[in-house]
This record gives C-alpha cells, structure tokens and sequence, in this order.
C-alpha cells in the first residue's frame, strides 16, 4: 500500500521580528492534535532570532520535525508577500494561515478538519479570542449562509474579519483567480479573503474560540491609525467594490462596501494624533 504523502493541512506562518511571542506560537502548532500537518515558516528577512528560536523548539518534537519547513525571502516584502510565498510550497488538502505573535488552540486544525469532511465544505472558520494579556473575550464571526450574498453582506459588515481563522481547501486557492495585493500592508487578509469567500461553494463555521489575537504586541500594524494603514484600507475597499460589481454582487453590497469606505476616512478624522508617517 503507497502512503498519501500529501498532509491534510498546511499552516503558513510569516515571521518577522516575533522574537518575544514565537515559541508560544510555533508550541501551540506543534501540539496540535491534528498528526497529519505541514507547517511553514516563512522568515521574512527577519532582523531577529525568531527563527532560530523556531528551530530550536523543534528539536523537542523529533515526531514533527519531518513535516516543519522553512523559507527565507532575501529581502523583507511584508507580510502579504510571506503569506504567498508560503502559499505556493504548501502542500495540504487545506491551508490555515497563523500569525507568528498568535497562538491556537490545541485542537484548533482537528476540529475546522473535521467540520470541513462531515459538511464538505471549502472554508470552515471559527471564533477568535482577543488576547490582551490581563484579560480575554471572545470575539464570534458572523454566522454562516447558505446563500452567498447575505453571507458577504454580513462579512463585510463585520468588525473585525482575518484569514487566520479560517481552514480554505487549496483547490480554492489554485482553482480559482485570486488576486493578492501589492504594497499593502493592512487590510490585506481582508482582501483575499472576500475573494475566498466569493468563491468557496460552501461554507460553514465551528461555533468554537479556538484562535487567540495578540493584542499585546504593540509594534503589530493593527495598533494605532496612520496615513499609510489609511491608505492600505482604502485600497482594498476599491478593489472589493470592482471585485463585487465585476461579479454582478455591486448592487447588493453597495451599502456595506460604503460604510466601510466612510468608516476608513471616518479614523482619519476621529484619530489625527496618531497620524504619524509609517
């Protein structure tokens, strides 16, 4: 009998300069109860040891250490630049994205699994915890559709939408035209996912907190407002609308694409003391 090489889920995890939150990270994926699993580290020209950190971890997991690769940029491209390259050497049945200061739980990758074969579903998502250090709450996704439109509606609706919650079958990725943006810093899980959604015949949601937010990292890009985090978000609001109206959805989402855009310019005027250069 061949053995499947092929591993059931890919995580990506894009690294640059997580030295203090790293371990914590690459620990909660290490112990997954999920066995079958491919994880990628992408060291994104890393200016610190977070992927030595990484390595060295890994030597007390010598049943993981076959399905743990790494990948070096040769110079920093942001973060949606590690997440593609990361995307382009996996090798799962479904990818999972993971931010190097987040963590999951133990049992996160078994469960959105599982979920995705019993309703054979291309995306499977769940909650997400909000992870403050002295305290935690639990922020729950938006319900799941079945008809696409109302579940857009109510995703882009949404406050706080990531692809780090999401399991997305790679056939998705690979079947389907997704454009990935360039120069965009912020907002960019938020532009590929809507596409993932768009696309994904079927959709469904683990009514679970199994992924944990760092809101503790203050240097992460989602502290603080700034002209260039503006300008990210209204980038990725132009191409979801041109997104919507070239798949005849523009009508439907008019409304909730607008207040998104009136909310982005909105920041800008509530918050001018933290308009510094990025």
């Amino acid at each position: 009998m061949i053995e499947n090489k092929t591993p059931l889920v890919s995580v990506i995890v894009p690294v640059y300069n997580v030295a203090p939150y790293i371990e914590r990270c690459a620990k909660s994926l290490f112990e997954q109860t999920l066995k079958d699993i491919e994880i990628i580290f992408v060291d994104d020209c890393s200016p610190d040891n977070s992927i030595e950190l990484v390595k060295k971890l890994a030597g007390n997991y010598p049943d993981r250490l076959a399905q743990i690769r790494y990948v070096r940029h040769d110079q920093n491209r942001g973060l949606a630049q590690a997440r593609k390259t990361g995307l382009d050497i996996a090798t799962g049945e479904y990818v999972a994205h993971c931010d190097s200061d987040d963590y999951v739980s133990l049992e996160m990758y078994e469960k959105l699994y599982d979920e995705a074969e019993r309703t054979k579903s291309e995306i499977v998502y769940c909650n997400l915890v909000m992870d403050y250090g002295i305290k935690q709450t639990v922020l729950s996704s938006v319900l799941s559709y079945e008809e696409k439109s109302i579940f857009l509606e109510r995703y882009i609706s949404f406050d706080w939408n990531s692809l780090c919650n999401l399991l997305v079958k790679r056939s998705v990725y690979f079947g389907n035209i997704i454009s990935y943006p360039i120069g965009i810093a912020y907002c960019e899980d938020f532009y590929v996912s809507c596409q993932l959604f768009y696309y994904a015949k079927k959709i469904s949601k683990v009514n679970e907190s199994l992924y944990f937010y760092n809101r503790t990292n203050e240097s992460s890009i989602t502290h603080g407002v700034n002209p260039k985090i503006a300008e990210d978000e209204k980038k990725t609001y132009q191409f979801i609308i041109s997104f919507m109206e070239e798949h005849g959805l523009g009508h439907r989402l008019e409304k909730v694409l607008s207040w998104r855009v009136l909310r982005n310019k909105q920041d800008l005027v509530l918050f001018p003391d933290k308009h510094e250069e990025f």
